[in-house]
């Protein structure tokens, strides 16, 4: 049986060929990208030395690994940090998506947009503007307050209780965006019928409103918590000065040995078990993201949700969204700017504002390694956009009009890399192209072009999934009509029409590339510098924390302007509606291929 669909139309053998060779090299393309480095990352771990060529197989890495009595620890510390993090983070979120779509809060505008804001700024710039507010030898607040009030500082960022805050500050706005579009869809008439039974609105919460937002709820913490298990710029700021490690921690400080060559078997068979966990959460996120919808009651034209009047409660409550923008984004943002004028640390004081200057900008952004992170960031930031968003439209065309077959294998193989954490993904592609030298990336620029395009084209084809099947097919039909080639078709019909989610998806990308320290870290070399990298380095390698400073404020501006940008073109793509016209049964432009 051909899996590539029965063919509907009386068609020419080229054009049959044309769509099933489009159809081939992008299936090739997903298995090249994402299958074959995943592969060798399991092999690895059989290996005595982590290579896959070399002769022979053991079992001796995951032996080693699993009667360490350190390996518990690690596996404890993680579970620790992910759970309790992403429990803050969830906790955090669902209140604030309450409060913004189902109370009479003020400002309800301007507080979503500053509760969506805090994405702007990566993990390890909170983290390292936390450790200039908390840390007991030179946080400001620790300062001020023992000027104030005398004794030891009261703060200590490094410890686990401080990379659980950091992190659960930074994951609340993830958790907001899954959970707050269910708040807005839920039809109110359940909750009015609870206060007429007499239930009071703590009742309401806890009877009605949870168990139907139980599984957007559910999906933002499996999530939040995918990410948490292995994410490695919090817990690497905070957790490896005091020699508090976590998965990721571990897994770069083996592959960054100084004094012998990176424990690859040892790193492989670690990542092997962790990645059954990651997959099997992704799995379960991706279920429970397709029940929200069941989950939810939408009425008719009429239906309009009655706010919750608070009463004088609600300056309570938006006193609380202050207290939390303030804690992730306004005092982080200012200690690092403050920090970025200076030469050297200095506690906020009248005789520190004699040292200001502009001298650090300058300094910084004239280095030569400085020059060539920013040269690097920018081709990794617009290829990876840019590529991602065109490969995402593509995808996401084929498994529209694709027979089921093809449609489930190319979906599944887009979503795959939601179950890879970046870290193991860099860590295969270092297994992969150290292994096919015949492709010549590994150290270059162009091993992270590739990472990232693979950690990204999961949330590219969600996005453009979603635009795609809104589209009717009568202008396709009519170029098809017209002898109008498959490619063609595509290029002038289709990208116009679907350009706004492709934009969409190439902003976010862009501001994610940004943001994106685990992999690159992982791939760096001298030749690959990109500016999260370069901030990790000057943070933890170098004596003037200006430097740090001067490239965070830098970073954060840009992604501000990404960030807006990227919330500007959600909300307009949420308000373009398809006609009701439905699809043509019979009708596929991609010639071989069955119309869903």
């Amino acid at each position: 049986m051909n899996i590539l669909g029965q063919i509907n139309w009386p068609l020419t053998n080229i054009k049959i060929r044309e769509s099933h060779i489009l159809v081939a090299v992008i299936l090739v393309l997903l298995i090249y990208l994402v299958f074959f480095p995943l592969a060798l990352i399991i092999i690895s771990g059989f290996k005595e030395t982590g290579f896959v060529f070399d002769e022979g197989f053991t079992v001796r890495h995951y032996v080693d690994i699993y009667s360490d009595a350190r390996t518990y620890s690690l596996i404890t510390n993680t579970l620790v940090f992910a759970i309790s993090s992403t429990f803050m983070a969830v906790t955090l979120g669902v209140i604030f998506a309450w409060l913004t779509e189902r109370t009479n809060i003020p400002f309800k505008t301007a507080v979503r947009i500053s509760l969506i804001i805090p994405l702007a700024v990566p993990g390890v710039l909170l983290s390292i503007g936390w450790v200039l507010l908390a840390s007991p030898r030179i946080g400001m607040l620790n300062s001020i307050l023992v000027g104030l009030l005398g004794g030891t500082a009261p703060f200590d960022i490094f410890t686990m209780e401080g990379m659980i805050f950091v992190q659960g500050l930074s994951f609340t706005p993830t958790a907001f965006l899954i959970v707050a579009p269910s708040f807005r869809r839920m039809d109110p008439l359940l909750e009015e019928a609870a206060g007429t039974s007499g239930a009071n609105m703590f009742e309401t919460l806890r009877y009605i409103v949870l168990p139907l937002l139980l599984p957007s709820i559910l999906a933002s913490g499996a999530a939040i918590f995918l990410i948490s298990l292995v994410v490695f710029d919090i817990p690497g700021t905070l957790g490896m000065p005091s020699r508090i490690f976590v998965f990721a921690s571990e897994i770069v400080d083996a592959a960054h040995e100084m004094e012998q060559l990176p424990a690859y078997g040892r790193i492989g068979a670690l990542s092997s078990v962790f990645l059954f966990f990651t997959f099997s959460l992704a799995i379960f996120y991706n279920y429970m993201t397709r029940r929200a919808g069941k989950y939810t009651t939408i009425t008719g034209k009429g239906y309009r949700p009655k706010l919750i009047d608070l009463r004088n409660w609600k300056y309570v409550a938006l006193a609380f969204v202050v207290f939390y923008v303030a804690l992730a984004l306004i005092l982080p943002f200012l200690t690092i700017l403050w920090t970025s004028f200076l030469p050297y640390l200095q506690p906020l004081s009248f005789r520190a504002l004699h040292n200001l200057s502009f001298d650090g900008y300058v300094e910084t952004l004239t280095l030569p390694r400085v020059q060539l992170a920013l040269w690097n960031t920018l081709i990794v930031v617009v290829v990876t956009s840019t590529t991602v968003a065109l490969l995402s439209t593509i995808i996401s065309w084929l498994i529209v009009h694709s027979h089921r077959y093809v449609r489930r294998c190319l979906d599944f193989l887009a979503f795959l890399p939601l179950a890879i954490p970046h870290l193991m993904l860099a860590l295969a592609l270092i297994y992969f192209y150290l292994t096919i030298r015949i492709i010549p990336v590994y150290g270059t620029v162009w091993i992270l072009v590739i990472a990232f395009i693979t950690t990204f084209i999961a949330f590219g084809t969600r996005t453009t999934n979603a635009a795609m099947f809104q589209l009717h097919s009568e202008l396709e039909e009519a170029a098809w009509i017209s002898g109008a080639p498959l490619l063609r078709t595509f290029k002038e019909i289709v990208v116009p029409l679907i350009f706004p989610a492709m934009l969409n998806v190439a902003i976010w990308v862009a501001a994610l590339s940004m943001r994106e320290l685990s992999a690159a870290l992982m791939l760096r070399s001298s030749d690959s510098l990109v500016v999260s990298t370069i901030i990790w380095e000057f943070w933890a390698e170098d004596s003037v924390p200006s430097h740090a400073a001067v490239l965070g404020v830098v970073t954060i501006l840009i992604l501000l302007v990404f960030t807006g940008i990227g919330l500007y073109l959600y909300d307009r793509t949420l308000t373009v509606r398809s006609p009701k016209k439905k699809r043509s049964k019979n009708f596929s432009p991609v010639s071989g291929l069955k119309s869903p």
